[in-house]
Protein backbone atom coordinates (compact mmCIF):
# COMPACT_ATOMS: atom_id res chain seq x y z
CA UNK A 1 0.00 0.00 0.00
CA UNK A 2 1.72 3.15 -0.86
CA UNK A 3 2.22 5.74 1.44
CA UNK A 4 -0.06 8.93 1.35
CA UNK A 5 1.65 11.83 2.60
CA UNK A 6 -0.66 15.09 2.64
CA UNK A 7 1.07 18.04 1.15
CA UNK A 8 1.93 21.15 2.75
CA UNK A 9 -0.23 24.06 2.87
CA UNK A 10 1.42 26.93 1.31
CA UNK A 11 0.28 30.38 1.17
CA UNK A 12 1.34 31.90 -2.69
CA UNK A 13 4.06 34.59 -2.60
CA UNK A 14 1.45 37.34 -4.39
CA UNK A 15 -1.18 37.34 -1.29
CA UNK A 16 2.29 37.19 1.05
CA UNK A 17 3.34 40.36 -0.57
CA UNK A 18 -0.13 41.78 -0.54
CA UNK A 19 -0.38 41.12 3.09
CA UNK A 20 2.67 42.79 3.63
CA UNK A 21 2.09 46.19 1.83
CA UNK A 22 -0.74 46.66 3.52
CA UNK A 23 -0.24 49.83 5.77
CA UNK A 24 -0.72 49.53 9.28
CA UNK A 25 0.30 52.18 12.12
CA UNK A 26 2.59 54.77 11.82
CA UNK A 27 4.64 56.06 8.38
CA UNK A 28 6.00 58.40 7.20
CA UNK A 29 6.00 60.19 3.65
CA UNK A 30 3.52 58.26 1.77
CA UNK A 31 3.45 59.79 -1.87
CA UNK A 32 0.35 59.19 -3.90
CA UNK A 33 0.18 58.50 -8.03
CA UNK A 34 -0.39 62.53 -8.45
CA UNK A 35 1.97 63.01 -5.57
CA UNK A 36 -0.06 63.86 -3.28
CA UNK A 37 2.09 63.44 -0.02
CA UNK A 38 0.52 61.54 3.49
CA UNK A 39 2.05 61.77 7.05
CA UNK A 40 -0.17 59.57 9.62
CA UNK A 41 -1.33 56.46 11.02
CA UNK A 42 -3.11 53.82 8.95
CA UNK A 43 -5.22 51.00 9.76
CA UNK A 44 -6.17 47.89 7.08
CA UNK A 45 -4.58 50.45 4.39
CA UNK A 46 -6.83 53.58 4.97
CA UNK A 47 -6.02 56.29 6.45
CA UNK A 48 -6.58 56.28 10.32
CA UNK A 49 -5.38 58.59 13.54
CA UNK A 50 -3.92 61.32 13.35
CA UNK A 51 -2.35 62.29 10.45
CA UNK A 52 -0.95 65.32 7.51
CA UNK A 53 -2.52 65.03 3.86
CA UNK A 54 -0.74 67.84 1.58
CA UNK A 55 -1.78 67.70 -2.14
CA UNK A 56 -0.01 68.57 -5.37
CA UNK A 57 -2.18 72.20 -5.70
CA UNK A 58 -0.96 73.29 -2.18
CA UNK A 59 -4.09 72.07 0.22
CA UNK A 60 -2.73 71.14 3.61
CA UNK A 61 -5.37 68.83 6.01
CA UNK A 62 -4.39 68.02 9.65
CA UNK A 63 -6.33 66.39 12.39
CA UNK A 64 -8.35 63.06 12.52
CA UNK A 65 -9.44 60.46 10.06
CA UNK A 66 -11.48 57.70 10.16
CA UNK A 67 -11.31 54.75 7.57
CA UNK A 68 -9.46 57.40 4.93
CA UNK A 69 -11.82 59.87 5.57
CA UNK A 70 -11.11 63.28 7.40
CA UNK A 71 -13.52 62.65 10.32
CA UNK A 72 -13.35 64.57 14.03
CA UNK A 73 -11.13 67.66 14.57
CA UNK A 74 -8.90 69.00 12.19
CA UNK A 75 -7.42 72.23 10.14
CA UNK A 76 -7.78 72.89 6.65
CA UNK A 77 -5.08 75.36 4.99
CA UNK A 78 -3.95 76.23 1.49
CA UNK A 79 -0.43 77.54 0.37
CA UNK A 80 0.25 81.06 -0.74
CA UNK A 81 2.37 81.83 -3.21
CA UNK A 82 5.35 83.38 -1.01
CA UNK A 83 5.23 79.30 0.17
CA UNK A 84 3.55 80.08 3.62
CA UNK A 85 -0.07 78.47 4.49
CA UNK A 86 -3.51 80.20 5.32
CA UNK A 87 -6.14 78.82 7.51
CA UNK A 88 -9.29 77.89 5.20
CA UNK A 89 -11.20 76.16 7.70
CA UNK A 90 -10.96 74.93 11.79
CA UNK A 91 -13.35 72.58 13.37
CA UNK A 92 -14.92 69.21 13.03
CA UNK A 93 -15.19 66.99 10.26
CA UNK A 94 -17.50 64.07 9.01
CA UNK A 95 -16.46 62.33 6.63
CA UNK A 96 -14.59 64.25 4.41
CA UNK A 97 -16.85 67.65 4.89
CA UNK A 98 -17.77 69.98 7.16
CA UNK A 99 -19.87 69.15 9.74
CA UNK A 100 -20.49 70.15 13.44
CA UNK A 101 -19.33 73.42 14.75
CA UNK A 102 -16.07 75.10 13.20
CA UNK A 103 -14.58 78.26 12.03
CA UNK A 104 -14.30 78.97 8.11
CA UNK A 105 -11.69 82.03 6.63
CA UNK A 106 -12.82 82.52 3.46
CA UNK A 107 -10.64 84.32 0.83
CA UNK A 108 -11.98 87.40 0.50
CA UNK A 109 -12.14 88.60 4.12
CA UNK A 110 -15.28 87.29 5.61
CA UNK A 111 -15.41 85.14 8.30
CA UNK A 112 -17.89 82.52 9.62
CA UNK A 113 -17.96 80.84 12.93
CA UNK A 114 -21.29 78.42 13.86
CA UNK A 115 -22.65 74.78 12.91
CA UNK A 116 -21.96 73.33 9.73
CA UNK A 117 -23.91 70.13 7.65
CA UNK A 118 -22.76 68.23 4.82
CA UNK A 119 -19.74 70.98 3.78
CA UNK A 120 -22.69 73.73 4.10
CA UNK A 121 -23.22 76.59 6.54
CA UNK A 122 -26.31 74.98 8.89
CA UNK A 123 -27.82 75.93 12.14
CA UNK A 124 -27.11 78.98 13.95
CA UNK A 125 -23.63 80.61 13.58
CA UNK A 126 -22.33 84.15 13.05
CA UNK A 127 -20.71 85.57 9.54
CA UNK A 128 -18.34 88.77 9.86
CA UNK A 129 -18.50 90.45 6.32
CA UNK A 130 -15.22 92.51 4.72
CA UNK A 131 -17.63 95.52 4.54
CA UNK A 132 -17.79 95.65 8.05
CA UNK A 133 -21.18 94.25 8.45
CA UNK A 134 -22.82 91.12 10.64
CA UNK A 135 -24.77 88.49 10.69
CA UNK A 136 -26.10 86.32 13.51
CA UNK A 137 -28.67 83.85 13.63
CA UNK A 138 -30.04 80.61 11.70
CA UNK A 139 -28.73 79.30 8.41
CA UNK A 140 -30.00 76.53 5.64
CA UNK A 141 -27.39 75.31 3.67
CA UNK A 142 -25.89 78.14 2.91
CA UNK A 143 -28.52 80.40 3.35
CA UNK A 144 -29.67 82.73 5.73
CA UNK A 145 -32.93 81.35 7.00
CA UNK A 146 -35.46 81.79 9.89
CA UNK A 147 -34.76 83.87 12.58
CA UNK A 148 -31.47 86.88 12.25
CA UNK A 149 -30.01 90.07 13.08
CA UNK A 150 -28.44 91.88 10.32
CA UNK A 151 -25.93 94.28 11.46
CA UNK A 152 -24.87 96.98 8.55
CA UNK A 153 -21.70 98.72 8.28
CA UNK A 154 -23.39 102.13 9.22
CA UNK A 155 -24.62 101.39 12.06
CA UNK A 156 -28.28 100.36 10.87
CA UNK A 157 -29.89 96.93 11.55
CA UNK A 158 -32.79 94.57 10.83
CA UNK A 159 -34.15 92.17 13.09
CA UNK A 160 -36.30 89.28 12.25
CA UNK A 161 -37.47 86.28 9.46
CA UNK A 162 -34.74 85.50 6.72
CA UNK A 163 -35.35 82.87 3.46
CA UNK A 164 -33.69 82.03 1.26
CA UNK A 165 -31.05 84.31 1.70
CA UNK A 166 -33.35 87.45 1.71
CA UNK A 167 -35.61 89.41 4.20
CA UNK A 168 -38.65 87.44 4.43
CA UNK A 169 -41.47 87.87 7.20
CA UNK A 170 -42.23 89.95 9.87
CA UNK A 171 -39.74 92.17 11.24
CA UNK A 172 -37.93 94.93 12.52
CA UNK A 173 -35.51 97.81 11.21
CA UNK A 174 -33.48 99.93 13.60
CA UNK A 175 -32.67 103.28 11.97
CA UNK A 176 -29.78 104.27 14.03
CA UNK A 177 -28.81 107.49 12.19
CA UNK A 178 -32.30 109.51 12.47
CA UNK A 179 -33.40 107.49 15.65
CA UNK A 180 -36.34 105.81 14.31
CA UNK A 181 -37.62 101.90 14.46
CA UNK A 182 -39.76 100.42 11.29
CA UNK A 183 -41.76 97.49 12.36
CA UNK A 184 -43.66 95.43 9.57
CA UNK A 185 -44.06 92.76 7.16
CA UNK A 186 -41.16 92.32 4.08
CA UNK A 187 -41.16 90.16 0.79
CA UNK A 188 -37.84 89.28 -1.10
CA UNK A 189 -35.80 92.08 0.82
CA UNK A 190 -38.55 94.51 0.29
CA UNK A 191 -40.83 95.96 2.68
CA UNK A 192 -44.56 96.01 1.97
CA UNK A 193 -46.50 97.61 4.79
CA UNK A 194 -44.80 98.67 7.86
CA UNK A 195 -45.28 101.82 10.52
CA UNK A 196 -42.58 103.99 12.07
CA UNK A 197 -42.14 104.61 15.51
CA UNK A 198 -39.28 106.67 17.69
CA UNK A 199 -37.22 104.78 19.65
CA UNK A 200 -35.90 106.14 23.05
CA UNK A 201 -32.69 107.43 21.75
CA UNK A 202 -33.57 109.38 19.40
CA UNK A 203 -32.19 112.47 20.43
CA UNK A 204 -28.99 110.83 20.71
CA UNK A 205 -28.77 110.04 16.91
CA UNK A 206 -26.40 111.14 14.92
CA UNK A 207 -29.36 112.99 12.50
CA UNK A 208 -32.17 112.64 14.67
CA UNK A 209 -35.39 113.77 13.37
CA UNK A 210 -36.39 117.46 13.77
CA UNK A 211 -40.02 116.36 15.77
CA UNK A 212 -40.98 113.06 16.92
CA UNK A 213 -43.52 110.78 15.33
CA UNK A 214 -46.46 111.65 17.13
CA UNK A 215 -48.51 108.87 18.88
CA UNK A 216 -51.60 107.79 16.97
CA UNK A 217 -54.68 107.13 19.66
CA UNK A 218 -57.52 105.18 18.40
CA UNK A 219 -60.73 105.71 20.16
CA UNK A 220 -63.31 102.41 20.73
CA UNK A 221 -60.14 100.25 19.86
CA UNK A 222 -61.47 97.64 22.27
CA UNK A 223 -64.72 97.64 20.31
CA UNK A 224 -63.36 97.87 16.89
CA UNK A 225 -60.87 94.41 17.48
CA UNK A 226 -64.28 92.95 18.83
CA UNK A 227 -66.18 93.32 16.10
CA UNK A 228 -62.86 93.04 13.12
CA UNK A 229 -63.34 89.63 11.14
CA UNK A 230 -59.80 90.01 10.43
CA UNK A 231 -58.90 89.84 14.19
CA UNK A 232 -61.03 87.08 14.80
CA UNK A 233 -60.18 85.31 11.57
CA UNK A 234 -56.38 85.72 12.14
CA UNK A 235 -53.87 84.96 15.25
CA UNK A 236 -51.46 87.44 16.68
CA UNK A 237 -48.24 87.62 14.01
CA UNK A 238 -50.03 85.43 10.90
CA UNK A 239 -49.69 87.68 7.78
CA UNK A 240 -52.16 86.92 4.95
CA UNK A 241 -51.64 85.76 1.66
CA UNK A 242 -51.78 88.53 -0.36
CA UNK A 243 -49.67 90.79 2.78
CA UNK A 244 -52.03 93.36 3.38
CA UNK A 245 -52.48 92.72 7.24
CA UNK A 246 -49.86 92.49 9.65
CA UNK A 247 -50.76 91.82 12.98
CA UNK A 248 -47.82 92.18 16.07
Amino acid sequence: MPFYRQPRQFTPLYIVSDKKSVKNGLHHSIFTSRLDKYVGEWKNDLKHGKGLFLTISGKLYEGDWYNGYRHGFGTLSYRLPNGTFRLEYRGDWVRGKPDGIGWCYYRNGDIYFGFWRRGHRHGYGKMWYINKSMYVGYWYMNDREGLGMLVQDDGNRYEGQWKSDKRNGIGRFYHMNTGQLQEGCWLSDVCVKSKMLDIDVRQFCVRPTQYPIPQEDLQNSRRILQESKLWLGLKIGNIDEQLKNCLD
